[in-house]
């Protein structure tokens, strides 16, 4: 067995998380929350975290994940995040992307009645492709609710590629390294030239920022004190 979601999470007893069961489109959805309880009435700026390929050992429990859950709670940001369907108590099955939108979406509209109105979105890999499609759909269909920042961490633009348009006005910020072993320089250069994003960068670490976990929370953190969210 690997270590309870609580550790995971919080690295301590300290700030554990609120680990829910929500019903979703396709059966039970797990969730984990910082700062805040998807049970209660939640302050009006959260941030949702989603994580990569569910048939790639992807959960919510990968290190990366809880590198931006952990940066969020140290700075007094609420976070959330979930199992896609099929993932650990999380319901359903693997929906080539489809399915785990809709249950993005249906996760967001939880937020979104507990009094969430200003939303930031973070994903990994696949997790990060669907944070950006996740954006026009909810400019679509929930008009309740802003998101006002993405950051997407080595999205899989080659395999689940993001329409420009999709992406609207929100400021979006990519986070890559050139050893990246999953998605090419090449994809990610032509992802960030079409979207107008901001990119951080850096040499090593690979697709799975080995040992490179620190690097990445400084740059989280110092990205949300830049742009004022925290």
């Amino acid at each position: 067995m690997g270590e309870p979601l609580d550790l995971i999470f919080s690295g301590s007893f300290m700030n554990k998380p609120n680990i829910r069961l929500i019903d979703g489109p396709s059966g039970r959805i797990e969730t984990a929350s910082l700062l805040c309880d998807l049970l209660q009435p939640m302050p009006q700026q959260a941030l949702l975290i989603l994580h990569p390929h569910p048939l790639h050992g992807g959960t919510m429990g990968n290190k990366v994940v809880t590198t931006i859950a952990r940066v969020a709670r140290d700075n007094g940001l609420p976070a959330v995040t979930f199992n896609f369907r099929g993932v650990g108590q999380s319901e359903g099955v693997w929906d080539q992307g489809q399915g785990e939108l809709v249950d993005a979406f249906h996760i967001v509209s939880l937020m979104v009645r507990r009094g969430v109105s200003s939303l930031c979105l973070a994903g990994f890999s696949f997790g990060g492709s669907i944070a950006g499609r996740l954006i026009q759909k909810i400019q679509n269909e929930d008009e309740r609710v802003e998101v006002i920042d993405l950051i997407q961490v080595a999205p899989a633009v080659e395999n689940f590629p993001i329409d420009p348009v999709a992406l609207g006005n929100v400021p979006r910020t990519v986070i890559y390294n050139e050893d990246d072993e999953v998605v090419s320089p090449e994809a990610i250069g032509a992802y960030i030239k079409a979207v107008d994003a901001k990119l951080i960068y850096s040499e090593k670490g690979g697709h799975y920022f080995h040992g490179e976990l620190t690097r990445l929370k400084d740059a989280i953190s110092s990205h949300y004190l830049e742009r004022r969210i925290v």
